[in-house]
């Protein structure tokens, strides 16, 4: 079986963090330093596909492990996309679009297909509808060159070699999210019901990535304790928190975590089987 790379570029919410005007939330410690929601996979033949684009992209893909030193050229920087699984369209995930163009560049021009459900596609068209031009006209005016294809929850589609299933999940208020299993992974963000029509979806796990908001109860996101009663039900062989808020300190949860269960840093991967 081909393993593949899944690494989390940003583990933060839509404020990142720390928040500034906000001294009694900073915090010193560098594992509490969160850029905006991001991850990819990477491919054995070094295929890439991103999990949203969202604010923070640039950044992300130029410091994907947060080991850059700022100064040499960033050698482990990310250069190729062979497409987008978009969770949703809210700002925290999809207001980097524009930097995708950068990707198209080092591509040569070829276009980027952001998958996704079809609600989530027609709003980030509207969106940003310059970025889904047609043609040669596109490319020479520095634009995106992007293409939106619709998937079905519950239905396996390979894209760029990784057999993606996407399934719905609850945002709480804010409406619907997906979720994606992809090989032996399953990436959930932005939750706060997992309903039970995605459990079949999430069974036999290696690795599962869920967004814990905070200690509180939140209206759209899960808290620890609901996370915990995912997990239980799940089992995955081991999980791995993100999407965390600015009130999560690192070292006040550290001595929570079991050997199955990591939060996350921004720069954190790991290795997992496709299939």
């Amino acid at each position: 079986m081909a393993e593949w790379e899944f690494t989390i570029t940003g583990c933060g919410t839509s404020h990142g963090s720390p928040m500034w005007g906000r001294p009694d939330w900073w915090s010193s410690d560098p594992r509490d330093r969160r850029r905006r929601s991001g991850a990819f996979l990477r491919g054995p033949q070094g295929q890439v596909l991103l999990f949203d684009c969202g604010p923070d992209l640039a950044h992300q893909m130029t410091d994907p492990y947060l080991d850059w030193d700022g100064l040499a050229y960033p050698s482990r920087c990310v250069t190729r996309c062979d497409g987008v699984l978009l969770t949703h369209d809210h700002a925290d995930h999809c207001h980097g679009i524009n930097d995708l163009r950068h990707l198209n560049r080092l591509m040569r021009g070829d276009g980027i297909a952001i998958h996704g459900e079809q609600g989530h596609l027609d709003q980030l068209r509207a969106m940003f509808p310059y970025c889904f031009g047609a043609g040669e006209d596109t490319y020479a005016m520095s634009k995106p060159t992007l293409r939106t294809v619709a998937l079905r929850d519950g239905v396996t589609t390979i894209i760029a070699g990784m057999p993606v299933t996407p399934f719905a999940m609850s945002h709480g208020l804010a409406g619907r999210t997906t979720g994606f299993r992809c090989g032996g992974m399953a990436y959930c963000t932005d939750v706060k019901v997992l309903p039970e029509t995605a459990e079949p979806h999430l069974r036999g796990l290696d690795l599962l990535a869920l967004g814990v908001l905070r200690d509180e109860l939140h209206p759209t996101h899960q808290n620890w304790d609901e996370a915990q009663a995912v997990i239980s039900r799940l089992r995955p062989r081991r999980t791995v928190m993100i999407h965390m808020g600015p009130e999560v300190r690192y070292a006040a949860w550290e001595p929570r975590l079991r050997p199955d269960l990591a939060l996350a840093v921004d720069g954190w991967t790991t290795r997992f089987e496709a299939a």
